[in-house]
């Protein structure tokens, strides 16, 4: 059996009541079954006890595998040979040769082989071939047997029995079978609410650096062990037990188990002012003149034809509107894209125009973005604005790439800015084509938005992809620029555009280029992840108040007796980032967790919310990746412990999740698991099968779900409060 690790959700706690990290148990629980035990002796003792009472001891100490000689038990005084060699004959006395004199009438007839005792426990195939006498040798020719009965002496003591050599055995193969085991949920889970843990205005900072591991980077936190050589201090890890020598004074060393370090002294200009960038990347190519029916909230309770791009210009007035009140101080651009691409800006200057081969050069267009003077503020940017919404028009193609492109150059000016893409289509000119499923062209439009999205996450920037109910925008390869720099993907109702705008804008950057390290002992190791060592690094980027991150580990094979002599095991949780006033800070939380081999409390302890957000995250990045089937196993594995536990408690609460839950992660279950469907859809589509061929067939409502498990959050599995559904009154 593997051994493995059970942690129960008790929250880290610090800096007041807010939790920030949640394990899976409160205690490391290990399996102690199929351990062999330290001590030889106890081995030796228990093996002898195992063996039937039929089987004697011939040799003291002794112990013997299936593959070794068993020795039998034999009346006394009784020659016994395992080959039947009747036909040889010596002269001279019978009893001191070395082979029995058989008569010849009894050539025809085998002589019985004494039946060896009867064993105590119920024998095994092995075990009845084990006891089977070796095959026959060949019969000797009469001159061959007279030459050996002539030189055999007759008065020889009986050599030393030894067994002969046992015959090579075939064992047949296993059988194949297309199903595989059915893999055991792993409840070794971390969660971490960054959106809590980067949030330091309230907390006390370090204004020192802190000490690091020379070999893994583990920080010098209160649960290390120090001790002093001559004038140095010594830090043996407690991770990977590497000698460190401290040349600070006492007085750096953590007292706490929960430490930030902040460097660069405060701003006293600073001015706590949002003054980043929104800019809005609309479509306007021609298909965004379809229109939808909608009712209208009057007397005459009338029905009017409302085409996308209206929707689309509602929504932004809407949105122009209610930042002139909220904070007017927002810098607000526009850029339209049909087949070719507008800057407008803050529109009270002359628009940017950008058209044929300018939209295949990608250095050209992040050179005109980064140029492009600064919007101003949309207290003073309101009118204008307004008149460029108003005058657009819906024609031409969908340049979608270089108009994301020099959106995401143009936001750079200000980390913290966010980009709004709407669209209701393919881009089908210039960078990023979607339009063809060619394997180049493919590659290389799908590396086109992974190259934007890292272009946004190094400038801190939030690209949001929001396309138009009942459309195809290839959403699995456009939605990589919002999954990137942590924005949201989403298929909108043309009704609800306006909610999902402000939705969107309220998601604030409150910390940048941050990332996530997770150190546990060497013993350990970190599930579905490229890292070999006890280190768990992983690049966020931008962070919002929703961010939330888990992953799992467990113990490394033929370790379980190395962690079972420790009393307790540490963790050490490090988030470096950049604050909101360009400050660097990197916080530190470290905890000791006690080790049990009783895993009988973990179904009325785990946490089902962490395991539902690592399965629904895991599920949806194994997806991603094409391992449609390996995400079908995690899911089905965590569905039934959740299932159980859920059971057995008998909670509404914990019901309604695990409802929740189960609604979020049917489209791994049900949608992208028939490889027929898939093999038919991507024969269809003329691709080849490989591991990309489920990503490339992924229609825009199932990628839009694949995303949201991919970034899931705790709050998506509270229940839902049912509201009625809004009427649109038209501000056009």
């Amino acid at each position: 059996m593997k051994p493995f690790l059970i942690c129960q959700v008790t929250p880290f706690q610090f800096g007041g009541s807010t939790e920030v990290m949640e394990f899976a148990y409160s205690h490391i629980v290990y399996n102690s079954q199929n351990i062999p035990s330290p001590n030889p002796r106890n081995r030796e003792h228990e093996h002898r006890h195992d063996r039937s009472a039929s089987v004697p001891d011939l040799v003291e100490n002794q112990t013997y595998s299936s593959t070794s000689f068993r020795p039998l038990s034999l009346p006394a005084n009784h020659s016994f040979h395992q080959y039947d060699n009747r036909f040889l004959k010596s002269s001279g006395d019978e009893d001191n040769c070395v082979y029995a004199t058989v008569p010849k009438s009894s050539h025809g007839n085998r002589a019985k082989r004494p039946i060896p005792p009867a064993r105590s426990k119920k024998s095994t195939p092995m075990d009845e071939e084990d006891n089977q006498a070796p095959p026959l040798p060949p019969r000797l020719n009469s001159f061959t047997t007279h030459q050996l009965s002539a030189t055999l002496p007759c008065s020889l003591n009986p050599p030393q029995r030894v067994p002969p050599p046992r015959p090579k055995r075939t064992f047949p193969a296993p059988k194949k079978t297309g199903s595989q085991p059915s893999k055991k949920a792993n409840v070794n889970v971390v969660s971490v609410n960054l959106g809590k843990l980067v949030d330091v205005s309230n907390l006390q900072t370090q204004a020192v650096k802190a000490i690091y591991c020379q070999r893994c980077s583990a920080a010098l936190s209160s649960i290390s062990r120090i001790h002093q050589k001559y004038a140095d201090i010594i830090w043996p890890c407690e991770f990977c037990s590497k000698q460190n020598v401290i040349t600070r004074s006492f007085s750096t060393i953590p007292n706490s188990q929960d430490v930030i370090y902040l460097s660069g002294s405060t701003n006293e200009d600073y001015i706590n002012v949002d003054d980043s960038l929104v800019v809005f990347c609309i479509d306007v190519s021609g298909s965004m003149c379809a229109t939808n029916e909608i009712e209208v909230s009057d007397d005459s309770s009338r029905t009017v034809h409302v085409s996308r791009l209206q929707s689309v210009q509602e929504a932004i007035l809407r949105s122009l509107s209610l930042m002139t009140q909220t904070c007017p101080q927002k810098r607000v651009a526009l850029v339209t894209f049909n087949d070719e691409v507008t800057v407008y800006g803050d529109g009270l200057g002359e628009p940017m125009r950008l058209s044929d081969y300018q939209l295949l050069d990608s250095d050209y267009l992040k050179e005109r973005g980064r140029e492009f003077p600064a919007p101003r503020c949309i207290a003073e940017s309101l009118q204008a604005l307004n008149y460029r919404v108003h005058e657009m028009r819906e024609q031409g193609a969908t340049a979608l790439g270089p108009a994301a492109l020099i959106s995401v150059s143009i936001a750079s000016k200000k980390p913290g800015s966010k980009v709004i893409i709407c669209t209701d289509g393919r881009a089908n000119t210039g960078l990023g084509y979607l339009e063809s499923v060619e394997e180049d062209i493919y590659e290389c439009s799908r590396q086109f938005y992974t190259d934007v999205g890292e272009q946004a996450t190094l400038s801190g920037v939030i690209v949001s992809v929001l396309t138009i109910e009942g459309t195809d925008c290839r959403l699995a390869e456009l939605g990589k620029l919002a999954d990137q720099s942590g924005g949201r993907i989403n298929i909108v109702d043309p009704t609800n555009l306006s909610k999902e705008i402000q939705a969107t804008l309220e998601d604030d950057v409150i910390a940048t280029n941050a990332t996530v390290t997770f150190v546990v002992p060497e013993q350990m190791y970190f599930g579905y992840e490229e890292e070999t060592g006890n280190k768990y690094v992983k690049r966020i980027g931008n962070v919002t108040k929703d961010t939330e991150l888990t992953f799992e580990f467990g113990i490394k094979e033929g370790h379980v007796q190395a962690v079972q002599a420790i009393e307790k095991l540490p963790f050490q949780l490090q988030v470096s980032f950049t604050t909101q006033d360009n400050r660097q800070a990197c916080r530190v939380i470290s905890q000791e967790r006690h080790i049990t081999s009783n895993s009988s409390l973990v179904e009325d302890n785990v946490n089902i919310t962490v395991l539902g957000i690592h399965a629904a995250q895991l599920s949806g990045r194994l997806t991603m990746e094409g391992k449609v089937k390996e995400a079908r196993r995690e899911v089905e594995a965590q569905k039934e412990l959740i299932q159980k536990i859920v059971e057995k408690k008998q909670n509404q609460k914990e019901d309604d999740i695990y409802q929740n839950w189960l609604c979020s992660v049917a489209v791994v279950c049900e949608d992208l698991t028939n490889p027929q469907q898939v093999e038919s859809i991507a024969q269809g589509k003329n691709i080849t099968e490989n591991s990309d061929s489920v990503f490339k067939v992924l229609s825009d409502e199932v990628a839009n779900m694949v995303y949201r498990l991919k970034n899931a959050k705790s709050k998506m599995l509270k229940k839902p409060v049912s509201k009625p559904k809004s009427t649109l009154v038209p501000m056009l």
